[in-house]
């Protein structure tokens, strides 16, 4: 009777360390004895994959049909909160330029050295490029009244006086030119101070009498750039408006999201600041429908100029 041979085979001794610790980083990665990838096998893998294909499948359909209803409930022209609900609470903001940095209020420079204040006149060279540009639906409106849904054109150019490219807006000459306007409001309609309106005994007429002096239009919404406290105000100068009036009402405002729509822009040139010295100024439109508030800057707008 033939003999059997059987064969004994050592086992692989388990190897500690960094290299025990490979070990069993591959295996977890790929178990060639049970064909297991990542301790799963083929079929728990098919099966968790398939409940969450279903899973998400389930959840972006839902996410589609809850964002479909809420566009359905929204006006291509007119927002769902107006007035007192929105955001604003019906008094407009104010925005300015240059600000290359939105979170930088300073505009600092050297009169005469172009590299100081090329970021400035480009910024506000952006503004203005932004309106050269044409579209159906506006008009003249100092030609025609513009009818129901058109849009009144805005030349920056035209209304600027000195403040053009061409004079660097000022900054060459040490007379810098900050651009200013306001925030739309859908459906906002301003109420300019007139000659009665601004001697009204209240204090809100009281100060836009002070600040505004003969430069009071009901056509306008007047503008003026005060400095926040004396030293401000002596070394700030003379400061001239273009248009002198400030921001025309008749054909921009109430805001109708018209298409074409351009909002105009006051700029305001100081002729003499004083070098050397941070300038802070404080810029309010005025109206009687405008308040104003240093810590949420409703209806104004902090800026610091400092000329070297």
């Amino acid at each position: 009777m033939a003999s059997k041979e059987v064969e004994y085979h050592q086992a692989k001794p388990k190897r500690t360390g960094i290299a025990g610790q490979w070990d069993g980083f591959s295996s977890f990665m790929w178990d060639p004895v049970n064909k297991r990838f990542l301790g799963r096998g083929c079929k728990s893998w098919a099966q968790i994959g398939l409940f969450y294909l279903i899973y998400y499948g389930c959840l972006a359909a839902f996410f589609a049909v809850a964002l479909q209803v809420f566009f359905t409930t929204l006006d291509d022209v007119e927002p769902r909160q107006t007035g007192m609900q929105s955001i604003l609470k019906g008094n407009p903001g104010m925005g300015f330029r240059p600000r290359p940095k939105v979170e930088n209020t300073l505009v600092h420079f050297q009169q005469g050295e172009p590299d100081t204040y090329t970021d400035y006149t480009k910024h506000i060279q952006d503004l203005i490029d932004g309106y050269n540009n044409t579209h159906p639906n506006r008009v003249n409106c100092k030609e025609q009244d513009p009818k129901e849904g058109e849009a009144c054109e805005f030349d920056p150019l035209i209304e600027a006086g000195p403040c053009t490219p061409d004079l660097d807006f000022g900054y060459h000459e040490g007379k810098p030119c900050i651009a200013l306007k306001l925030n739309r409001i859908y459906g906002w309609v301003p109420e300019a101070f007139d000659n009665q309106t601004i001697n009204e005994d209240n204090d809100h007429a009281k100060k836009a009498k002070a600040a505004l002096g003969d430069l009071v239009n009901p056509d306008y919404i007047g503008v003026t750039c005060e400095g926040e406290n004396q030293g401000d105000q002596d070394n700030r100068g003379p400061v001239r408006l273009y248009p002198k009036y400030g921001f025309p009402i008749k054909g921009y405002l109430p805001f109708m999201n018209q298409k074409g729509y351009q909002t105009p822009l006051v700029f305001a040139q100081f002729e003499k600041l004083e070098t050397g010295v941070v300038v802070q100024l404080w810029c309010k439109a005025w109206a009687k429908n405008i308040y104003h508030h240093k810590n949420d800057k409703a209806g104004s707008i902090h800026l610091e100029i400092f000329m070297d």
